[in-house]
């Protein structure tokens, strides 16, 4: 049994490459704490990444928004109404705005300025930095909710060169 024990060793002295053993041994891979540390920083790059990509253009759209849910809240007040067209009036100013109003269509003549929903005035002002670039000029509905027979387009960009376009449909008013 003890030449048996003597062979097995010698054999594995031979055959065993002891480098490899210890390079095995040294290169067992990641520790749970480096995992975790890469992670939260490849959580912060994106998360800064992201939110600088998004920023850029939200306030335009948010603006845009604002300006189509006004001309929506014109056309259903003209629809509802038979006495009054209601008009928005955009004006270029430093900064651009534009105000709501009635126009009595008996005899044309313009009312006092209405507030405007979630406003406290007849007006609102566009934020700086961002500018009515194209569509200025009033937006009348009449009593059938239509701005005319042409077809109106509003367009708002930023100084960043990015634009939006606001289209409010001939005779029926739908704004997109």
């Amino acid at each position: 049994m003890h030449t048996l024990y003597l062979k097995r060793e010698a054999f594995l002295r031979i055959h065993s490459l002891p480098d490899m053993n210890i390079a095995f041994k040294k290169n067992r891979g990641f520790t749970m704490l480096e995992v975790i540390a890469v992670l939260i920083i490849l959580g912060i790059i994106t998360a800064f990444v992201v939110s600088r990509g998004t920023n850029i253009k939200a306030e335009l759209s948010s603006e845009t928004e604002i300006i189509k849910a006004h001309l929506r809240y014109a056309h259903c007040l003209a629809l509802a109404n038979d006495i009054y067209s209601w008009r928005i009036t955009l004006s270029s100013g430093s900064p651009d705005y534009y105000t709501l109003s009635k126009i009595n269509k008996s005899d044309g003549t313009e009312t006092s300025p209405i507030n405007l929903p979630n406003e406290d005035s007849p007006t609102h002002t566009v934020p700086s930095g961002i500018s009515i670039t194209s569509g200025l000029g009033p937006v009348t509905f009449d009593e059938w909710g239509s701005p005319g027979t042409i077809t109106q387009s509003i367009t708002l960009s930023d100084q960043a060169s990015n634009s939006e376009t606001i289209t409010i449909t001939k005779n029926t008013g739908f704004i997109e």
